[in-house]
């Protein structure tokens, strides 16, 4: 029976996992065994083990002038990605001083395929302002980019209120427990797409092909949007 992908979601690709997991099963073996366990050759299984040592997973050592290898609690998984993130903590400010430097400056983004756009919704859960302003479809989204996500209990936990003008066939939840205000659009403005404006950015993403969308960081397009979307909500929007 095949097995199901558990590590995928964490960037591991399938040929590491497979050796991580036939280790796992071994629990300390030479790399022929591990290797004959993943359905790999010998050969093509050394570089993965020593990257599974390398970031804690694994351990090694010879014995009889053989090298073994033995697994270490899945546990460690929780570790490495948790040293990974105080290592992201820690570069994220130096990293921002060069975002910083392009201040004043407008910057556009392009994103192609389901992750890419997915990416432009995630960004928008790290708005400063704790408001997201949304014209579009959020159920054509997510059945673009394959299902809900957890965006919206992630929003609120951050404290990120929505201020939302959907189309007649988008009946979210609302009130003041979900931080989500919506007004309905005539039929006749209807489009293929979402848009979110948060901060100084407006992310627009379009419903075709493999789906494409960019972000444009700018004050002064990020003020007219925000300018277009009070316009809107105002004159052409009905409260659900």
């Amino acid at each position: 029976m095949k097995k199901t992908r558990l590590l995928e979601p964490l960037g591991f690709d399938e040929k590491t996992e497979k050796v991580y997991r036939a280790l796992l099963s071994l629990a300390d073996a030479p790399a022929s065994r591990i290797a004959k366990e993943a359905g790999f050759k010998r050969t093509s299984v050394y570089h993965l083990l020593e990257y599974l040592v390398s970031i804690g997973l694994a351990s090694s050592y010879t014995s009889r002038g053989t090298r073994r290898y033995f697994a270490e609690s899945p546990i460690r998984l929780k570790s490495f990605f948790e040293q990974k993130m105080i290592l992201a903590q820690r570069l994220v400010p130096l990293l921002q001083k060069d975002v910083n430097q392009s201040r004043g400056r407008a910057v556009l983004r392009i994103f192609e395929g389901v992750k890419g756009i997915t990416s432009i919704s995630e960004e928008s859960l790290e708005a400063k302002e704790k408001i997201i302003l949304s014209i579009g479809s959020s159920t054509k989204f997510l059945e673009f980019v394959g299902g809900k996500q957890g965006y919206g209990e992630r929003r609120r936990k951050k404290g990120i209120s929505v201020r939302a003008l959907r189309f007649e066939d988008d009946r979210p939840e609302v009130g003041s427990g979900h931080l989500h205000e919506v007004r309905i659009l005539p039929e006749g403005l209807k489009f293929p797409g979402l848009i979110l404006i948060f901060d100084k950015k407006v992310g627009i993403i379009l419903f075709e092909g493999n789906g494409l969308g960019f972000v444009v960081e700018s004050e002064a397009f990020s003020r007219m949007a925000k300018s277009i979307f009070e316009w809107l909500w105002i004159s052409y929007a009905v409260d659900i």
